[in-house]
């Protein structure tokens, strides 16, 4: 028994045709190929499906095949992207199984996630600790980017829980209208609480994304310490944050 399909890694919602061939000497005494389709994972039966054949007419001899075809749509509520999938094509004791792959769907660009927002924020994070490094990126529309060209310059600010600016710096934007800043959460993020980093464009179109920091303590400060000894030596790129 053999089995072959038209593709193995599908997109939710496309149909899968598979075609197959029984092999024997024996005359074909039912016309039911029985399908099965499970997570591969945790072989949780998804589908269960039966192929009706044309009644054979002669006898099947060796070296002879008897084919069989059947569709598989992978847009059934159970299917899952990201997950891969077992067919397996039964005819009395004979059997035979095939992969079949979901993709997932692509993460979304930032521009897509934008819309009709002048500026998007993101943080690499929702919560950091002392020493680490804090990604702050995002895109802008075509009026905020042509503004920021204008002016040259993206400004970021960073707002303490009770909103004292405790550091600003200035990037330029991508061509493709993205940005993207790497700064360390050091001494100055010393209050426990929530923070808020404002990008700013021309000082006409900005944008606001929040994170979260603990207290500062005596342990941290040590920790801080060395990590930052080791990002010395090791990093050029990264740099304080703020121009104080």
């Amino acid at each position: 028994m053999a089995m072959d399909a038209d593709k193995r890694n599908v997109e939710r919602g496309q149909i899968i045709t598979y075609e197959g061939f029984l092999y024997g000497d024996e005359p074909i005494e039912s016309e039911i190929v029985s399908i099965t389709i499970f997570e591969k994972e945790t072989k949780k039966i998804i589908l269960k499906l039966e192929t009706l054949q044309e009644r054979a007419s002669i006898e099947y001899f060796e070296n002879t095949a008897w084919p069989f075809t059947f569709q598989v749509g992978t847009s059934y509520k159970e299917f899952t992207e990201g997950m891969t999938y077992v067919v397996e094509a039964k005819y009395d004791n004979k059997s035979t199984k095939l992969d079949f792959f979901i993709q997932p769907k692509p993460e979304p660009t930032c521009l897509e996630i934008l819309k009709e927002n002048p500026i998007l924020v993101l943080t690499d994070k929702e919560k950091y600790d002392q020493g680490d490094i804090i990604r702050i990126s995002g895109c802008l529309s075509e009026e905020a980017f042509n503004r920021a060209k204008e002016s040259n310059t993206l400004k970021v600010v960073v707002y303490d829980p009770v909103g004292n600016n405790i550091g600003a710096s200035t990037f330029v934007p991508n061509p493709d209208r993205t940005f993207s800043e790497d700064f360390i959460i050091d001494e100055k993020f010393g209050l426990n609480g929530t923070y808020t980093v404002e990008v700013d464009a021309g000082g006409i179109y900005s944008s606001t994304k929040s994170f979260e920091v603990p207290e500062f303590g005596t342990i941290a400060m040590i920790i801080l310490g060395i990590s930052l000894s080791g990002l010395l030596i090791k990093t050029r790129f990264l740099k304080p944050f703020g121009n104080f």
